[in-house]
């Protein structure tokens, strides 16, 4: 039996995954066998992680995903801040090293000041039916409800991506990512 929070992970590294794919090409890592060690010499578990090799030096982000009934508190916070700094430390120049915590209920007041100053990102998902999902100038959001002509549920799921031309968002349709508004392609 998947225990909830195995599957929250893993729904989250899906969304990355969707959110990453062409022209972007890495590896997005989840699950108790994803480990990323420090200066120290621990190996971290963590959620969910992934590099994305398109800035230099690459950033290698790490998700902590938090399936809980109450809102991120700030020591959990402040354990992945620890955590960043002592895989920053290894990692030296050769990546920049990012942090985002995502949970179910939002997160405290300390949390996101103490996030916001560390410039790690938080991000809210209640579930799989409802999500907006962020990184760089990418989103992935679904939607779902009900539809009053035909009275069945329905669900929709798109990726948007911010136009470095015009600055506008634009649903992702297919590979040529081309923005809807000027035409610029991606």
């Amino acid at each position: 039996m998947t225990h909830p929070y195995a599957e929250f992970e893993e729904f989250i590294a899906g969304l990355a995954r969707t959110i990453l794919q062409p022209p972007i090409s890495l590896t997005v890592g989840s699950g108790l066998r994803n480990h990323v060690v420090g200066a120290s010499g621990i190996r971290h578990q963590i959620d969910v992680s992934f590099e994305d090799t398109r800035t230099a030096p690459p950033k290698l982000v790490l998700i902590e995903c938090k399936h809980l009934n109450q809102p991120i508190k700030l020591a959990h916070v402040k354990v992945l801040k620890a955590t960043l700094d002592d895989v920053a430390a290894r990692v030296g120049a050769t990546f920049q090293v990012h942090g985002m915590l995502v949970s179910r209920k939002g997160a405290q007041a300390g949390a996101m000041r103490y996030a916001g100053h560390y410039t790690i990102a938080l991000q809210h998902i209640n579930s799989a039916a409802e999500y907006d999902f962020a990184y760089d100038k990418w989103r992935v959001v679904g939607r779902s409800g009900a539809s009053a002509a035909v009275g069945q549920a329905v669900a929709e799921g798109y990726a948007l991506r911010t136009c470095t031309a015009c600055g506008k968002q634009f649903r992702v349709i297919d590979a040529s990512n081309a923005c809807s508004f000027c035409g610029q392609t991606h």
